[in-house]
This record gives structure tokens, sequence and C-alpha cells, in this order.
């Protein structure tokens, strides 16, 4: 389900099973996407209720958008290898990814949050412009799953992160350490792998965080 330059939107008792994202905010791409008339920003789209099948990614942002505000995933359940929450950030596109919950979801998954480069189709389109992703409050709580990873966040140089939080998460992981450059991570009453995950006891070593044991 591509959501495309919409507000007020919910998705509720479904079950999704794709070749490609389950459900995709979209709204334009490249250097001038937010200058133009036909794109615009996402707002305000209520998932719930929804088993994720077979997927790319269960709920993706990007690869084709600009602005996804209040983003809502709740009581949801995810049975695949692949991220729960995928943000595709584009270099050549200036992107705002905030304000997105994912709140009670069990299964299994690839990644709780996946957040990297997405380069296909790259395209300056001749632009000397230096676009760059802003990606602030996203709050992950009350999900239990099994993962191959827990999280990666790494995304292009010039993105900006800020507020993550996970809450109440119960995850096991085949990798325990998952890549992580951004400062503005927190963690309340996590566990990966039987090990409390909080700030004060996570090891940042280069863009790896990995979970030290309990004190």
């Amino acid at each position: 389900m591509d959501i495309d330059v919409c507000k007020k939107v919910t998705i509720r008792n479904c079950y999704i099973s794709v070749n490609d994202d389950g459900i995709v905010m979209k709204g334009g791409k490249g250097p001038n996407a937010h200058k133009l008339p036909e794109n615009g920003p996402i707002e305000d789209v209520l998932i719930e209720n929804v088993t994720f099948g077979e997927v790319h990614a269960a709920v993706t942002m990007g690869s084709e958008c600009i602005h996804a505000n209040r983003i809502t995933v709740r009581n949801c359940k995810v049975d695949n290898d692949r991220p729960l929450l995928l943000f595709k950030m584009r270099p050549d596109t200036y992107q705002v990814y905030e304000n997105i919950t994912i709140d009670n979801v069990t299964g299994r998954c690839g990644t709780i949050v996946t957040l990297s480069p997405w380069t296909q189709f790259f395209n300056m389109a001749g632009s000397t412009e230096k676009p760059f992703g802003i990606i602030r409050n996203i709050t992950i709580s009350n999900v239990k799953v099994k993962t191959k990873q827990f999280a990666v966040l790494n995304g292009n140089p010039g993105d900006k992160v800020s507020n993550i939080t996970f809450k109440n998460v119960d995850a096991t992981a085949e990798t325990a350490a998952f890549p992580n450059k951004y400062s503005d991570v927190k963690f309340q009453n996590v566990t990966l792998n039987g090990v409390p995950l909080k700030a004060s006891q996570a090891v940042q070593e280069g863009p790896v965080v990995k979970p030290l044991k309990p004190d």
C-alpha cells in the first residue's frame, strides 16, 4: 500500500504479504521535490491490527517521500525476516520523518528499525543542492520480537537524527551488536537477549553499540 501525499489515513485489520514493502509513505523525490506543487507531506496515518507476512519491510518511510509526520503503528504482528520500520534515506532528496510511533508489536522480523542510505535511481538532475534528512521523535514501545539484528541506525553523513526512544522492548537477536552512529538514542526497560540495554550500559565502538552485562 502506497500512501502518497495524503492526510488522515487509517489502515486496519489487514494481512499483507507482498514481494515489496508492505505499507509505504510516498510524496516525491529529487533535490527540488520539496518545491514542486504535486509533492507534499503524509500526515496523521494510523496502522493498526495488521499482520505483515513476507514483505521487504513492514512499514517504510521513502524512498520517495519528502515529509512524513504523525505516523502510528500499533497492535500489529510481524512474521518475516525484514525490517519492522525502515527509513530509506535518499542523499538526493530533502526528507523529514518525525513523530513516528510503533506500539505493541509482536512476532518475528529482521530488525526493529533500519535507518540507512538509499541510492536507487539517485539523480541530482544537475542541482548544486546538498540534500539531507531529518529524523526526529521516533518512539518504539511495547515490542516483543525475535530478530536477525536488533537495529541499524546508520544514515547518510548529513542526516540529522534526534530523540529515538526504545521503551519496554524485549528482543532476541542472532546478532546482538547493532550499528548506531547517533548519540540521542534512549533505552527504557529494554532487554536484548535477556540483557538489560540502557544508555548508561551501552558501549559505542565506532558505529557499533553492544549491551553490557547488568551491574
